[in-house]
């Protein structure tokens, strides 16, 4: 009994660590932007205000940006993962 109880908590000690090599790079990248919020919160701010007195200005940007997202992507998956 006593090599059984053993036995689970190496596993678990062995599947915290994985868990923690996992989840390091989304504890990263969730640090990154609290450590930008004050930034973010003037740019949102900024880009409201802008969005208010140019609205067809934003939206023709942001559907822009969008397909610059989506063609990086396309390429990223296309010729990165060969």
């Amino acid at each position: 009994m006593l090599r059984e109880i053993q036995q689970q908590r190496l596993d678990l000690a062995n599947s915290a660590a994985h868990w923690i090599e996992v989840t390091a790079p989304y504890d990263r990248g969730w640090a990154q932007i609290v450590g930008m919020r004050k930034y973010l919160m003037i740019g949102s701010s900024l880009l409201a205000l802008y969005g208010v007195r140019h609205p067809s200005k934003l939206i023709r940007w942001s559907r822009r940006a969008v397909s610059a997202w989506g063609t990086i992507q396309l390429f990223r998956r296309t010729f990165l993962l060969r």
